[in-house]
């Protein structure tokens, strides 16, 4: 795939080493919109303060049937232009899919990994919400953003109110370069390379999520060399990233990595 520009949106001090959060979906390509913006200030706070996160979303224009390989591979280019040196990655959800590609792929580009609401494959229930998810963008960019976020509650009695809520908002932005990567997403299952990922990684679970279910997290932990595992026991997918000990777990691991010297 040919190079192209991935517009990041920076938080914290500028002096502070880079951290770079691959935004999970819609991914947006610009800017976080809406209730996702909140979400991603949420998201960093923690990190935030001990380094310069980027936030980064998809490319804004992606080729029907890229692989997730090819995916990882431009934003392995936009770091290397950008940073040059190995830097700390999180991803978030399909974000998490893209760090570890990223990882088996380029490890010399990771000095370390936050994996947030993610594993190395998804889940079967997630796979199946997922399709849904893109045969809908092809049609309603609305409902599918609707029934993705009332998906990732995981709850019955939540979902409606989110389903309802959500449909009053924006649909994504380029909805088909977003489905490329929800089929993207499909294929993609990095566990027998994950002993590539030479970086320490953290990895962020929720008991109760349906796209990437504790037993694949616990295996992408088990088989990855240096890897430590956090568990929220209760919370669903969403729940991961907004839950209260989430900004200090990642901000302690961080910290103590850029104590270690691997940024």
């Amino acid at each position: 795939m040919t190079a192209t520009l991935l517009p990041t949106v920076a938080y914290g001090d500028r002096s502070a080493p880079p951290l770079i959060l691959l935004r999970g979906l819609p991914s947006e390509p610009g800017r976080a919109r809406g209730l996702d913006a909140l979400t991603e200030r949420w998201i960093v706070g923690g990190p935030a303060r001990s380094h310069r996160v980027h936030a980064v979303g998809r490319p804004a224009r992606l080729e029907q049937g890229a692989t997730m390989a090819e995916i990882a591979e431009l934003y392995a280019g936009a770091l290397r232009r950008r940073f040059g040196a190995p830097a700390a990655i999180m991803g978030v959800s399909t974000g998490a899919s893209i760090a570890l590609q990223l990882a088996t792929d380029h490890p010399d580009l990771v000095g370390s990994l936050v994996v947030a609401a993610g594993a190395a494959a998804l889940g079967t229930a997630g796979r199946v919400l997922q399709r849904r998810y893109a045969h809908l963008l092809a049609s309603d960019g609305q409902a599918a953003a609707s029934e993705l976020a009332a998906a990732t509650t995981d709850s019955a009695l939540l979902a409606p109110v989110v389903r309802l809520a959500t449909r009053l908002l924006p649909g994504p932005a380029d909805p088909a370069g977003l489905r490329v990567l929800v089929e993207a997403e499909d294929a993609f299952d990095v566990r027998d390379r994950l002993s590539r990922v030479a970086a320490p990684v953290l990895v962020v679970s929720g008991g109760r999520d349906v796209f990437y279910p504790l037993d694949l997290a616990t295996e992408t932990v088990r088989r990855l060399p240096r890897a430590t595992h956090v568990v929220y026991p209760h919370r669903s997918h969403a729940g991961v990233p907004l839950h209260p000990r989430f900004g200090r777990d990642v901000g302690d691991f961080l910290r103590a990595r850029v104590r270690d010297g691997l940024g």
